[in-house]
């Protein structure tokens, strides 16, 4: 580069002035066919000029020479108000209104200035051209039968909206003479008119008057009939492209040039110049090789490496993606090796968002921009001498240091013990899953060394062994195993006969006993009964039943005795009764008596004739008498045979409380249940057997578990989870003493050392752009030493505010390049870039909205070309500078235009990367709606916490009676009433609810876009409380836009107003403008991706209108695409098991109050909500599969910008204190009041099974 440079590159002297083509050596350039006289030819020449005619075409007709002199293209202010046109000449903002006002003239003058601010935005935004200028003086003219016309001089104006009116500003700028019209009259009429003179000619001692220039012009034409000089101010679009672009493409031999062209040579060669890249893992990468100024994620890694390596590359940017990232680290790792970069891009907000995020790293004016180059040099020179050197070399240090202590940690969770075969990590999910199952074991028992390596590999036998002794009852039986589980007997002789009256009972007893009482119960109307139980209480009642009516008449149990009772009783019980009916009941009581009988006790009988009955209408309510069945004695005996035999079962059971006796099963499963009772069980036949099992068991070393199990009668079901409970929790013992770099599973330790790298490696990646910055500062000092009189150049050029590149580079080139090494510039100022300036890479910023020919000046300023850009929204569209009333738009198929891109020509000769990771903290369902319909689901995006809460990112309203009539012209209903007037509304609404948000309406109609823009003026200024949010200067300023215009325009929330509706009868026109047209699905796809975070959808037709096969497939594509706003996905399919300690986590949460779901969205392990907070727990397990880096600060940022409150939460903590945990986010959200100081851990060995579980302990 120069002297000065020679000390940190190798970079030689002048390298940007080099003047010699490096592609000179190239063969594409050398071609030869064998004969001395003849000339070779470039394939691509063909190419050549079809970009020089696509160049020609560029803008449109010149408004320079081609100015439609007609009301709707300018405002003329020829006439204006004296008062308004001296503080408008005095460069004060001036209103239209009192520029113009007169009556008539100002409608015609306000339509125009409302027509020329909606250019001068599309311009601005989409190409970044300010074209809109004051033209002094109108010259008309013509040659060869073609009228021409153009102003003589310009000046530049600022046109911008203010309530109903619009305010015009006279920007800070010389007057210049129109160069077209120079050109034009040196071309066609052989005038050659001198611009500094026109110029001279206007100033009359410091005021300016134009006349004189005028009149200058007018003798210079006076022999000339054809030619008319009018005094003339007139504000319209006065600016051309094309001219300048093909002066700077004369020249256009470059072999990536050559390559787009169609020379196969240049073709293989570019192909072949591929510089392999190795990637290296950002863990294995030194401080010294880590050198990125901004962060990175792993996408954007490979993309800077490749390009640091020389390599040509298409970069596919989906929405918020990390573009300008990306480009920013680009560009430092670039300029760090002493490279120059050129940056271009047709959007002025991409180039701004450069120049903010270097300003933010602290890198302001690394890049100029072209067209104020001295602000660059300004910032670039203040930098540099506030500048101080780091010193780095302690963090640097740290972060390796701290990186690698935390590398091992997660090395040696994963790492498997040689002995054990398992890893603590593995034993910690074990132990989860064990502490979910249904009864989770208990076991405090501990195994030594000896039994933990012989188990290793044996658990599955072991665990059978136990289950062996679990089933010959050692460890005594579960009820489902055997009826005769907690039995006791003195010997197995007292066994025997147990189960032989069980087998009595099953095979013979209880049968006959239902035989017979089935017999006798079908004679009587009682139901049959359902328990042995129940067979007592009837052969009982019918027994006493009997006995009574062998006494006493059958009719004693016709009506109730129990006034008879009252009167046989003792006098105490009669009391009150008069004696005469005392007397009168007893004989009656008597009558009742057989003839022949004698009752001994007639007041007891009663009593039991009185219970009898009561017990019989329990059972009878059909009012049915008694009656005796035959064979009830046989029944009752047989009753009281079963009986008996019942009541030692329930004895040696011990089934002797009521409800759970033998006697109050149902029949059928007391029948099954002494079939149990005579099954073979080992628990009465097994005693020699058992034994055999535990010398097996000692044997593994297993008696400590044994006698837990024993001391705890285990079932045997469970005694597998027992062993492995005591098998995985001495393993995750042994581990972590041996394990060093698990740092003692303490907890404290591991968040203080995560804490300590986050500090360090933000410090460090702070640092990185300091290094650069003094790096810049030390250049920019040695070549103030080497090149004094550049020193000096530079300084006057900069104090006069005469910078233009040309000036800079020819007067102070060393310097410049040292100050600026990287130039920003649009695709139509590139050209003022000298020709002798190299750039070792170029980016083409939204590359998809170029053509290539509007590249050129700078694709063969390159080395590299790094073409960026969206496919998908982004295609080359027609433009024109000047305003005219006889456009035509010509209809185009944008998808045919994207073919035409850059980028699709770049697309296959050069590798192509992606970045598809979404940085835009945008709602769930607007990101999962983007992707799905517009890419493919390529788009990783984080997940937003508004979404978690509930709070919808798109929304679609249908407009109620969306109706109105056809335009005359078109045939289209556009801009119906309805649905301007609840635009305007939402407008209102945001304004009120959010005015620090902010807002745009976009269209598919030009008209819409007009009438929305008008009703909000209007409803705003009855609104003057909200005066603020609409008039505030803002870098985001309220707009209403076409889909056209805002192609590069953003905003956080947008409302998306489709402008179309349906015919007075209902009919829905297959006509919605440009959405309509070949390719309206990139228009589409703009429409649903300019919002960050909201968007809203206004529609007067219906989803399922629009989605009516016979409309064409561009309109029903809209159609398709809001059917999914209306119809989402169902949700994330969660295949994936969770982590055990998680789900831990997530019950205990719920027990809190909080709703939890497990892996959400397939990106967060646990996210939980209460109270409008939303917390995002990662594990060592989520972020294994991420650099350090990347887990531990890159992650919880980008999280943190989404809404989520951040919890870290390592394995060993979930497992040994997760309550701890759960408490830390209950008072994240409130639920909890103050977070314990100290929250004592649990033992790593005890395993607490309340702590594992979000339940009650069952």
């Amino acid at each position: 580069m120069w002297r000065a440079d020679n000390y940190d590159a190798p970079t030689p002297v002048g390298y940007s002035l080099d003047t010699t083509p490096w592609w000179s050596g190239d063969l594409a350039h050398q071609l030869s066919v064998g004969d001395s006289e003849a000339t070779p030819v470039n394939q691509a020449a063909k190419a050549w000029e079809t970009w020089r005619a696509e160049i020609a075409e560029l803008g449109g007709q010149s408004p320079l020479i081609h100015f439609q002199d007609v009301s709707e293209n300018r405002i003329d202010i020829s006439g204006g108000h004296p008062g308004g046109l001296a503080r408008f000449l005095a460069r004060s903002p001036t209103l239209l209104g009192n520029l113009v006002r007169d009556d008539v003239a100002r409608r015609p003058a306000h339509k125009a200035a409302l027509r020329l601010v909606d250019h001068a935005l599309e311009l601005h935004h989409t190409r970044g051209l300010d074209t809109i200028a004051l033209g002094i003086g109108l010259v008309e003219w013509k040659h060869e039968g073609v009228d021409y016309a153009g102003p003589l001089l310009m000046r530049p104006v600022r046109l911008r909206r203010r309530g109903n009116d619009v305010e015009i500003t006279l920007k800070r700028a010389r007057v210049r003479l129109n160069p077209g019209l120079q050109r034009a009259f040196a071309e066609q009429l052989q005038i050659t008119l001198d611009a500094e003179a026109f110029v001279a000619l206007t100033d009359d001692g410091g005021a300016f008057k134009p006349n004189a220039a005028l009149d200058r012009l007018r003798n210079l034409t006076a022999h000339r009939g054809d030619v008319a000089v009018s005094a003339r101010l007139v504000i319209s679009s006065f600016g051309e492209v094309s001219q300048a672009l093909l002066d700077d493409a004369k020249d256009l031999n470059h072999p990536i040039l050559d390559a787009l062209g169609g020379n196969a040579h240049a073709r293989d060669t570019v192909r072949a110049s591929r510089v392999p890249v190795e990637l290296t893992n950002p863990d294995d990468r030194g401080a010294d090789a880590d050198r990125f100024v901004v962060e990175s994620d792993p996408e954007q890694d490979a993309i800077v490496a490749t390009i640091l390596g020389g390599n040509s590359l298409v970069v596919r940017v989906t929405p918020g993606a990390g573009g300008t990232q990306t480009l920013v680290n680009a560009l430092g790792a670039l300029v760090s090796a002493n490279k120059r970069a050129l940056v271009v891009s047709p959007r002025p907000a991409s180039l701004q968002e450069i120049s903010a995020r270097l300003a933010e790293a602290g890198l302001g004016g690394l890049a100029a921009s072209v067209d104020a180059p001295g602000t660059g040099m300004i910032t670039a020179i203040s930098r540099n001498e506030k500048t101080k050197k780091p010193h780095l070399n302690d963090v640097d240090a740290a972060l390796e240091r701290l990186r690698k202590v935390i590398l091992l940690y997660r090395e040696a969770l994963t790492k498997k013990d040689q002995q054990l075969g398992v890893s603590a990590l593995e034993c910690f999910t074990r132990l989860g899953n064990l502490s979910l199952l249904p009864k989770p074991p208990e076991t405090t028992a501990r195994l030594d060394e000896t039994a933990l390596v012989s188990l290793a590999s044996g658990l599955g036998q072991a665990a059978e062994l136990l289950a062996r002794a679990a089933e010959l009852g050692e460890f005594t039986y579960g009820p489902g195993d055997t009826p005769w589980y907690g039995v006791s007997f003195a010997n197995l002789e007292d066994a025997q006969k147990s189960q032989e009256r069980a087998r009595r009972l099953h095979s013979d007893g209880l049968p006959r006993l239902a035989e017979l009482m089935q017999a006798v119960i079908a004679q009587t109307p009682l139901p049959q009964a359902k328990t042995v139980g129940q067979m007592g209480i009837f052969v009982h009642l019918l027994v006493d039943m009997r006995d009574s009516i062998d006494r006493f008449q059958p009719r004693v149990f016709d009506r109730p005795v129990t006034e008879l009772i009252k009167a046989t009783g003792p006098k105490e019980m009669s009391r009150g009764v008069p004696a005469l009916q005392r007397r009168r009941l007893i004989a009656l009581a008597k009558e009742y008596v057989r003839p022949g009988v004698r009752v001994g006790d007639l007041h007891g009988s009663l009593i039991k004739i009185q219970q009898q009955r009561e017990v019989w209408n329990r059972f009878v309510d059909t009012g049915h008498p008694p009656t005796l069945p035959g064979g009830l004695g046989e029944a009752h005996a047989a009753y009281q045979q079963v009986e008996a035999d019942l009541a030692e079962l329930d004895r040696v059971l011990g089934t002797k409380e009521p409800g759970s006796r033998l006697a109050d099963m149902t029949i059928q499963d007391l029948y099954e249940f002494l079939g149990k009772l005579v099954e073979e069980s080992e628990i009465l036949h097994g005693l020699e057997r058992r034994q055999e099992v535990a010398d097996h068991l000692a044997n593994w070393h297993l008696q400590p578990l044994v006698d837990d199990l024993a001391t705890r009668h285990v079932a045997g079901e469970r005694v597998a989870a027992e062993l492995e409970l005591a098998w995985w929790r001495g393993a995750l013992e042994t581990i972590l003493q041996k394990e060093e770099a698990l740092l003692g599973s303490d907890i404290a330790v591991l968040e203080r050392l995560e804490a300590d790298f986050r500090l360090v490696d933000e410090a460090h990646t702070a640092g990185n752009a300091q290094r650069l910055a003094w790096q810049l500062a030390e250049r920019w000092s040695l070549g103030l030493m080497d090149w004094p009189d550049e020193a000096s150049a530079l300084k006057k050029i900069l104090k006069n505010q005469t910078a233009t590149v040309p000036r800079l580079i020819s007067l102070a080139p060393h310097l410049a390049t040292a100050l600026s090494p990287v130039w920003l510039a649009s695709p139509y100022n590139v050209h003022q870039l000298p020709d002798t300036l190299r750039f070792d890479a170029v980016f083409v910023v939204d590359a998809g909205s170029l053509r290539t020919s509007e590249a050129l000046g700078a694709l063969r300023r390159a080395r590299a070309v790094v073409a960026m850009g969206d496919p998908v929204t982004q295609a080359p569209t027609p433009f024109e500078v000047g305003l005219r009333s006889d456009r035509t738009v010509p209809e185009r198929d944008l998808d045919v235009w994207h073919e035409e891109s850059l980028m699709a020509d770049l697309t296959g000769l050069v590798p192509s990367l992606a970045l598809t990771r979404s940085y835009r903290p945008s709602g769930d369902d607007v990101a999962a709606l983007v992707n799905r319909s517009f890419y493919s689901g390529q788009q990783d995006s984080v997940p937003w916490a508004g979404s978690f809460l509930g709070h919808p990112s798109v929304v679609l309203d249908v407009v109620d009676d969306g109706h109105g009539l056809p335009d005359a012209t078109t045939g289209t209903v556009e801009s119906v009433d309805n649905e301007v007037a609840l635009a305007t509304q939402h407008v209102i609404d945001h304004a009120r609810s959010r005015p620090n948000e902010s807002l745009m309406v976009i269209t598919a109609s030009a008209l819409h876009a007009t009438r929305v823009h008008e009703a909000v003026v209007t409803a705003f200024a009855a609104l003057p409380d909200l005066h603020t949010f609409f008039a505030q200067d803002s870098t985001e300023p309220f707009t209403v836009l076409t889909l056209e215009q805002a192609r590069a325009v953003t905003r956080d929330r947008v409302i998306f107003s489709l402008g179309y509706g349906r015919t007075p009868h209902g009919r829905v026109l297959s006509d919605l403008g440009p959405l309509s047209l070949p390719g309206g699905e990139r228009l589409l796809a703009v429409a649903f991706t300019r919002a960050r975070r909201h968007i809203r959808v206004i529609s007067c037709v219906g989803v399922e209108e629009l989605r009516d096969e016979r409309l064409p497939p561009t309109t029903k594509a809209l159609g398709d695409v809001l059917h999914r706003v209306l119809s989402p996905p169902l949700g994330f399919d969660d295949r994936q098991e969770h982590d055990p300690l998680l789900v831990d986590l997530a019950r205990r949460l719920e027990a809190l109050g909080m709703h939890v779901e497990l892996n959400y969205k397939g990106k967060i392990p646990l996210a939980a909500r209460h109270g409008g907070y939303c917390i995002a727990v990662d594990t060592d397990v989520s972020l294994m599969g991420m650099s350090v880096r990347e887990g531990l600060r890159l992650r919880p940022s980008a999280l943190a910008r989404s809404g989520w409150h951040y919890v870290r939460a390592h394995a060993v903590e979930l497992f040994s204190a997760p309550d701890q945990v759960a408490r830390r986010i209950g008072t994240l959200v409130g639920l909890v009041e103050t977070e314990p100081v100290a929250t004592p851990q649990r033992d790593l060995g005890g395993y607490d099974r309340g702590a594992f579980r979000g339940d009650d302990g069952e």
